[in-house]
This record gives structure tokens, C-alpha cells and sequence, in this order.
């Protein structure tokens, strides 16, 4: 399996994850951009734990049962798509702060 075909399924299995991750960094990059503080980068990240850690769990309970055997079956982990897919999201965001530190910070 080459690279692009494991980004591209990992896209697939956390589309719905990665998407509400981009609108809580889109938001928390909003309110930076209102007045840059130090404490509200932390607190971002801590709430981003907890709403990463909801949508984990409510698209799990929603997900085809039957449609994680598709992933299973090219031999991708589910516990390693997840990993991936929250790393990248949390990586975006320690991103975004930081680009939003050089320019307001």
C-alpha cells in the first residue's frame, strides 16, 4: 500500500473528526486574532481534548459496525487511524497557534 492510498483511507475513516476539529481551530484562531493571550492557547488545548474526546466517541456510536471490517481487512488499525487522524488535528492547531503568536503575539 503506498502512502497516498493510506492518507487517502485514513481520510476516509476520520473525514467527520477532522472536519470539527478544523472549525474548533478556525474558531480558536478567531478569538486570537480578537486579542492574543497566553492563557487562552492552554485553556484551547485543554478544550480541545474534550470536544476531540466527544466526537470520538459519538462517531463511534454512530459508525457502521460492519464498516471498520473494511479497514480491518487492508490491514489498518483502527486504534492507529485514530492516533493519526487526532495527532494531525492537534498538530493544525499547535500550528495555528503558533503562526497566530508570531503575528499578534
Amino acid at each position: 500500500m503506498t502512502l497516498w492510498n493510506r492518507i487517502s483511507l485514513t481520510w476516509r475513516y476520520g473525514k467527520v473528526l477532522f472536519l470539527i476539529g478544523i472549525v474548533y481551530n478556525l474558531v480558536c484562531a478567531r478569538f486570537q486574532v480578537g486579542g492574543f493571550s497566553y492563557p487562552f492557547m492552554v485553556d484551547s488545548f485543554i478544550i480541545k481534548a474534550v470536544v476531540t474526546a466527544i466526537a470520538v466517541y459519538l462517531t463511534n456510536q454512530f459508525r457502521d459496525r460492519d464498516a471498520i471490517f473494511f479497514y480491518i481487512n487492508l490491514g489498518l488499525s483502527r486504534r492507529k487511524l485514530l492516533v493519526s487522524i487526532i495527532l494531525v488535528d492537534f498538530l493544525v492547531l499547535a500550528l495555528l497557534m503558533s503562526v497566530m503568536h508570531l503575528i499578534y503575539g
